[in-house]
């Protein structure tokens, strides 16, 4: 992933982050301290920020990656944004409501980073590489099967996720601040 700032560079370079298809508790108590009370700037490293609708994202999608699943939900929730209800779903799927993960994705349709997340995500499922493009409802499928004893897949679902979340947050540091 490209650099950001510092304290995101710090954050992402965190190996205790996204080990859990399902977790129930913070991967990291203290870096979620740290992102919860992280002001703009550190964020940022004083980049300027054009998007101020769509700036909680990216506090949202680290709240997410430190498993402070609830917190990213809230935020995400008050943002009327695809890429929004997208990380609702993504939140949804993690905390095993996968009806409401599919409901989110339906609303969303596709997105446009769903091409390179497809083409990532293709090199490491051959599942994935099968379909025409990114398919949330197959990861909420796969996901599910894998909550109910199908473990054959649970390496390759958590790397799913870490390419997941990482072009997703990629898309949102890119639309929200200047190069």
């Amino acid at each position: 992933m490209p650099g950001y700032s510092p304290f995101v560079d710090g954050m992402l370079s965190n190996t205790s982050l996204l080990k859990k298809l399902r977790p129930t508790e913070l991967a990291d108590p203290f870096a979620t301290i740290r992102v919860r009370e992280s002001s703009e700037s550190q964020l940022t490293d004083g980049k300027a920020v054009t998007n101020e609708k769509l700036f909680p994202l990216v506090r949202a999608t680290l709240l997410y990656a430190v498993d402070a699943m609830d917190e990213s939900y809230r935020i995400a929730s008050q943002i009327t944004d695809d890429t929004a209800v997208y990380l609702c779903g993504m939140n949804h799927r993690r905390g095993g409501d996968f009806f409401n993960a599919r409901s989110c994705f339906r609303r969303v349709g596709t997105l446009p980073v769903f091409e390179l997340l497809h083409s990532r995500a293709s090199e490491v499922s051959a599942d994935v590489a099968k379909q025409w493009g990114w398919d949330p409802y197959l990861f909420v499928g796969m996901c599910e099967q894998e909550k109910f004893g199908d473990n054959k897949h649970s390496t390759e679902l958590i790397k799913l996720q870490r390419i997941e979340f990482e072009t997703l947050f990629d898309y949102v540091w890119r639309k929200s601040l200047a190069s």
